[in-house]
């Protein structure tokens, strides 16, 4: 491939790059609220989840720009006037909020973008290398699969029957009971916190009877536990034909977004006035759902859905879902491929991540790999450290 070809393609790259940030930045979403600007660097319950997201949304844009043939000061520059035009124009857009710390982690990874650029062809390949890369990777696993472990604090928990909550659409049904053990939870606050607290995480079910509401557009909660924070502990509810739970999360603590887990089409038959049970319990490393007196089991959080601590899309189907999975399996392999020598060491450090991604999930809380997440991570770890 020709030099010009080549630079044509990272050209391409980064406007394709530009075309997702405009996606992601400049639509209208359902929030009311409009016009605020906020000055702090990590906001709101999700800040360290949007500077991530932020910062890996920017660096393809620089990559394809340094790589095209702009210096690096001129795409740092140029992307922070983009960013700062982007967050100037978001003040206008409904629904959009603009904040001081968008624009540094736009900065950032701009930088990163071409500090990337500019060292990865010049990166050393080495034994040490490749065993670093290889621990850094199954690191990050195990760190994955503590985000994902339940989170439930030692406070007072309150039981709320189809609460009227700003995030979600108010549910339209009746709760008739709500019990856990033997114990009842009324919608208000629980008798006792602490007893509701160990029967959650000991695995007993949360048992739900309910008058059914007509079909929801959006995640509405049926029942809910909050506590006086007031934070998230449990929410179960519906989703169009699907039944959701919310579980919160070490994510939460860490401002990481929380994916939810659904059991897809449970609710499809469900006619409104219709008598229904609901529940769910705890099986590590999973979850039990459980309607009408049938269980299913093993919702469970991969090493590969990491992706949604960042960015969660609810409505995307099962199967892009899985693709995306995937595909963030592949980044890991590329990460640990692209230090790999190809000698025994670095077969061995290969091996040492494949068999890894196998038994670090078990060990933290997460359920067993997929092949497919598997193969991903293979066929990273094969495109980066095979091909020069």
């Amino acid at each position: 491939m020709t030099p010009a070809s080549k630079r044509w393609l990272w050209g391409l790259m980064a406007l394709v790059s530009l075309g997702l940030i405009f996606r992601f930045t400049l639509l209208p979403t359902s929030d009311p609220d409009t016009g605020t600007f906020h000055w702090c660097l990590l906001c709101g319950e999700l800040g360290l989840s949007d500077v991530i997201g932020n910062i890996a949304l920017f660096a393809p844009l620089a990559i394809g720009l340094y790589c095209a043939g702009m210096r690096g000061w001129k795409v740092v520059g140029l992307l922070f006037l983009l960013s700062t035009t982007i967050e100037l124009v978001q003040l206008r857009i409904p629904g959009r909020e603009s904040a001081l710390g968008d624009m540094v982690a736009n900065t950032l990874g701009a930088l990163a973008g071409v500090g990337l650029a500019w060292w990865l062809p010049r990166r050393h390949r080495s034994a040490r290398a490749g065993f670093v890369a290889a621990a850094a990777v199954l690191g990050l696993i195990a760190a994955i699969g503590f985000a994902f472990t339940p989170s439930f604090p030692r406070t007072i928990y309150f039981g709320q029957w189809t609460p009227e909550l700003g995030q979600y659409e108010t549910y339209r049904g009746k709760v008739l009971s709500a019990q856990i053990g033997g114990m009842q939870l009324h919608s208000w606050s629980v008798p006792d916190s602490k007893a509701v607290r160990d029967r959650l995480l000991g695995g007993e079910m949360l048992r739900v009877t309910a008058v059914a509401g007509p079909r929801t557009g959006a995640v509405a909660p049926v029942f809910n536990i909050y506590d006086d924070g007031p934070r998230e502990i449990v929410l179960l509810g519906a989703d169009g034909g699907d039944l959701v739970l919310h579980v919160r999360l070490h994510a939460t603590d860490l401002l990481l977004r929380q994916p939810d887990l659904r059991w897809r089409g449970a609710l499809a038959a469900v006619k409104t006035g219709d008598t229904i049970a609901l529940g769910f319990r705890r099986a590590p490393p999973g979850y039990c759902l459980s309607l009408n007196g049938r269980e299913r089991c093993r919702f469970a959080y991969t090493a590969g859905q990491a992706w949604g601590l960042i960015q969660f899309f609810p409505r995307l189907s099962a199967r892009t879902q899985s693709a995306l999975s995937v595909l963030f399996m592949v980044v890991l392999g590329i990460c640990m491929g692209g230090f790999a020598r190809r000698d025994a060491a670095g077969y061995v450090a290969i091996g040492v991540v494949l068999a890894g991604a196998v038994v670090v999930p078990m060990l933290f809380g997460l359920a067993p790999t997929p092949l497919l997440q598997l193969g991903g991570l293979a066929a990273g770890i094969a495109g980066a450290a095979f091909i020069p």
